[in-house]
């Protein structure tokens, strides 16, 4: 009677250890959180700020009114991605409702934009590779990882010049007294073929050359001319007439030819490319059609 006494209160006694020792194994363990990949940007927004990407609304040429439309017209694809907008949602402090305002569209839009184009984000095993770049002008550009549940490691950090590309694509042949000659391999004070204030032809030296890194999804405009004349380069660069090369249309004349073809599309080279001329019009042909360097000052 003993024994089974003892052994009734043994057991006893381990059953409200292994309670005990369950209870203070749940208080001490917490659950880790996994994050989204939209919150996960989020996260990344949150400690590298600001962080520089090119708006699509307001480059190469800012329209007045487009942001909203495009807003109202990308609303319903927007919202139809459910995890990106929960993500939104929770991060302007909006309720998953029926109907929202132009004003909570527009926020909502603009969210979209930073998500989508303010940082690389690709999954590399149990991790996240990412780049982004912060800061305009003189910032930096970032490399590094991420986890699901939101551990940040930077693998890779450097100056970065950030600016809103308008540059030449790469192979873009520059008109040279030796022939011509791609835009990437000029330095300074190669020889090159510009224009003085009376129009006439005249050789200059490079005064200054550029490059300028583009996103993976970056889009360029090609222009082709009646005559065969082509020429690609980011939509806002600038012809002699000083209109961005993404605003001519087909039927419009540019440098004395008649414009038949104008397509956007995907630029994966990584950089794009310009130079400035001496002299005191910044003017070259490109491809055999006369343009404008972006690095002019005046």
């Amino acid at each position: 009677m003993i024994v089974k006494s003892r052994f009734f209160i043994g057991i006893v006694l381990l059953s409200i250890v292994a309670i005990f020792s369950g209870a203070c194994t749940q208080q001490q363990s917490t659950p880790l959180v996994i994050y989204s990949v939209p919150e996960l940007k989020y996260l990344l927004f949150t400690n590298f700020n600001p962080v520089f990407y090119v708006d699509p609304d307001f480059y190469p040429i800012a329209r007045e009114g487009q942001e909203e439309k495009n807003a109202l017209e990308q609303f319903n694809t927007i919202k139809a991605d459910t995890i990106e907008f929960s993500a939104i949602l929770e991060y302007l402090g909006l309720p998953n409702k029926t109907e929202y305002t132009n004003e909570e569209i527009l926020l909502v839009y603009r969210e979209h934009k930073k998500l989508t184009r303010a940082v690389e984000i690709t999954a590399s095993g149990d991790l996240y590779k990412f780049v982004l770049r912060t800061g305009e002008n003189q910032g930096e550009r970032i490399e590094g990882t991420i986890t699901a549940s939101g551990k940040i490691k930077v693998l890779k950090r450097e100056p970065s010049f950030n600016t809103y590309p308008i540059c030449l694509t790469k192979g873009t042949l520059i008109d040279t007294p030796g022939g011509p000659v791609p835009v990437e391999h000029f330095k300074k004070g190669m020889a090159v073929w510009t224009v003085d204030n009376s129009g006439k032809r005249i050789v200059a030296g490079v005064v200054e050359t550029t490059v300028t890194s583009v996103p993976s999804s970056f889009q360029v405009v090609t222009v082709r001319l009646d005559d065969d004349r082509t020429v690609t380069a980011s939509p806002g660069h600038p012809t002699a007439e000083g209109r961005a090369l993404g605003g001519y249309q087909v039927d419009d004349t540019l440098d004395g030819g008649l414009v038949v073809v104008v397509e956007h599309v995907i630029y994966n080279s990584g950089a794009t490319y310009d130079l400035l001329p001496g002299g005191s019009t910044g003017l070259y042909w490109a491809n055999g059609i006369l343009l404008k360097s972006t690095l002019v000052t005046n």
